[in-house]
């Protein structure tokens, strides 16, 4: 119970890090720390996220292919690539802030209502 509850705050942390880059990525003025909050901040932080989610599925015993599971892995992904794609491209207006966040907000979606195949399937 004790390393469960250790790993949903290693979690946490590595989410809320993911957040902040994110964060950083669009309020710095500085190109370069623009760059350091999405490549040494989010990116090593979703990556904790992974790590921290796979051994949470271990430890309930959860399938890997479940339906909310790939579409968060996917969503992150495309997260990622939009936070990188906006740092290289100097994008830090609205939509493109919108356009990083909409895939989070979906894999809040994911993790909370759990969809299964099955029911998608139906």
């Amino acid at each position: 119970m004790i390393a469960y509850q250790g790993i949903l705050v290693l979690k946490f942390l590595s989410i809320m890090g993911y957040a902040g880059g994110a964060v950083g990525a669009f309020l710095c003025q500085d190109p370069a720390a623009r760059k350091r909050a999405v490549h040494r901040v989010a990116s090593p932080c979703l990556l904790a996220t992974w790590l921290s989610g796979y051994a949470l599925l271990v430890l309930n015993s959860w399938p890997l292919f479940e339906l909310w599971i790939v579409g968060a892995l996917l969503l992150s992904l495309v997260a990622n690539a939009v936070l990188v794609y906006c740092v290289a491209r100097e994008r830090r207006d609205l939509p493109a802030f919108l356009w990083s966040a909409l895939p989070v907000v979906c894999i809040v979606m994911l993790m909370v209502l759990k969809p299964a195949w099955q029911q998608v399937l139906r």
